[in-house]
């Protein structure tokens, strides 16, 4: 029943007819409730459904507000809108009408006559244009402790309840209460709801500027290790071409050494020849020729092999083609350029390598990797040692794996520490030679291009061995959908 269904006073109908009409009310009421519509259209229709039961009667619903001091018109769809209006923000107190003060006590109201009833005084100009002469306001609870705001039962005459009123005042409250009850939870949802979405909100900004400034942070750290990995190639560099230029000097000033001699002999030899050449004095210059034409020949074909072998290092290093390659000759060639840093330091350097080692596989990553364990011995492995040795192994196993082994007699890797050699910028020489992405970088190749793993095992003070397994034919690089070559995956 809505507004426009309401009954006048003479169509009252009888108690009986009364009582259903009370019970589908109640119905549609709660029904309203159940689907969530608006709470004054809900009080609106109740206060109606209360004005249908009883003759001449006038209802109200005031609400409380959420300071607990003023009231708020929420409904009085029969009583005047400017009386509602003056109602609606008038605070409560022990002499209060009857609606400000039984929400006050918390407890009901019965004023039989406005007009002289001491509640009244302060209020009764206003209640009198509009010809209402009794009020009955009794509290809306939502539960014992708390008051939503009062329901009352206004007349134009003088009256006192009578059993029949006291049982709609009771409906009236109860289907109140519900309702009430039921907007505040929805809006105490509605703000919790909005609280959550402004402090999911402002996580998600939180966790964006933190990724943000993560993406950044990534983006410096991988430039810093680039910067690093481009250092250390150009230290190493330095060391190489140290090397080399140590390695190459002693066959090149020999030979140049024979040569300068030679020259000074063959100018003694022409002098005596214009004085008049013995046979002794030719046969003596023709054997220290031949003598000094053999020192020649070997210091000169030393350098030369020198020369070749560091040609085809530099090839490998600088490449990352793919080719079938001997691998005892690749470690053969980085053995002398190994020996010099190694005699440096007093470190002498041994080879166990099996006969005719093939691959199909990448020698200049390959090599790196070799070099970076090698290197790797020598700044960590014999730190308060005098001397040392290393030993380089290559051996083919079962499957089509090769092992390649570097393993020192020196100081070993703590087991503490054992666990992490392969974490980027993880080192125990920073400021003294060590970047921290060595090990890192050999792990990312091995593991990488390679398709292998890399096994570690040491005992502290007794020495550690790094032994790389790889496939004698290296996997195919994996194809991105981007069409790029990435790594391949490592060999089980």
């Amino acid at each position: 029943m809505n507004a426009s269904t309401a009954m006048p006073p003479s169509a009252i109908p009888a108690p009986e007819a009364r009582a259903e009409l009370l019970r589908v009310g109640q119905s549609q009421v709660l029904e309203l409730i159940a689907r969530g519509a608006p709470l004054g259209e809900t009080l609106d229709r109740l206060m109606l459904l209360i004005e249908s039961q009883s003759d001449g009667v006038l209802c109200s619903v005031l609400l409380l507000d959420d300071d607990g001091q003023r009231m708020r018109s929420a409904s009085g769809p029969s009583l005047s809108p400017e009386y509602m209006a003056a109602l609606d923000g008038v605070a409560i107190g022990p002499a209060v009408g009857s609606c400000g003060t039984a929400i006050y006590r918390r407890e009901t109201v019965i004023v039989a006559d406005i007009l002289n009833d001491p509640l009244w005084a302060p209020y009764a100009p206003l209640a009198a244009p509009h010809g209402l002469r009794a009020c009955w306001s009794t509290p809306i609870y939502l539960d014992k402790e708390k008051v939503l705001g009062s329901f009352a039962m206004y007349y134009r005459d003088v009256r006192v309840p009578n059993d029949e009123d006291m049982g709609l005042i009771g409906v009236a409250t109860h289907l109140a209460g519900i309702a009430i009850e039921r907007t505040r939870r929805e809006r105490e949802l509605t703000q919790h709801r909005e609280h959550l979405e402004e402090l999911v909100a402002a996580r998600t900004a939180e966790l964006t500027l933190t990724n943000q400034e993560l993406a950044a942070t990534l983006d410096t750290l991988s430039l810093t290790q680039e910067e690093l990995v481009r250092r250390g190639k150009l230290a190493a560099l330095g060391a190489l071409v140290t090397g080399v230029a140590h390695e190459l000097n002693t066959p090149i000033g020999n030979s140049l050494v024979m040569a300068t001699t030679m020259s000074e002999q063959t100018l003694a030899l022409s002098a005596q020849l214009a004085e008049g050449l013995k046979r002794s004095a030719l046969e003596a210059f023709l054997t220290r020729n031949d003598e000094a034409n053999q020192l020649l020949i070997r210091n000169l074909s030393r350098a030369a092999a020198l020369v070749s072998s560091f040609k085809q290092l530099a090839v490998d290093h600088t490449s990352s083609q793919r080719r079938v390659f001997s691998l005892t000759e690749l470690i053969e060639n980085m053995l002398p350029t190994m020996r010099i840093g190694a005699r440096q330091r007093g470190v002498s350097v041994t080879a166990d390598l099996a006969e005719q080692l093939t691959m199909d596989s990448f020698p200049g990553p390959l090599g790196e990797v070799l070099v970076s364990l090698f290197d790797n011995c020598l700044l960590h492995a014999f730190d308060g040692i005098d001397g040392g040795a290393v030993r380089i192994s290559a051996a083919p196993r079962a499957t089509g794996l090769v092992a390649i082994s570097v393993a020192d007699n020196g100081v070993g890797i703590p087991a503490a520490m054992a666990a992490r050699v392969y974490d980027p910028f993880f080192t125990t020489k920073l400021g003294s030679g060590g970047s921290g992405l060595g090990l890192h970088v050999v792990h990312n190749i091995v593991t990488g291009i390679l398709g292998g793993r890399i096994e570690l095992h040491s005992d502290n003070g007794q020495g550690a061995r790094f032994t790389v397994l790889l496939p004698a034919v290296a996997p195919a690089p994996a194809v991105h959908e981007s069409g790029q070559h990435g790594p391949a995956a490592p060999h089980a």
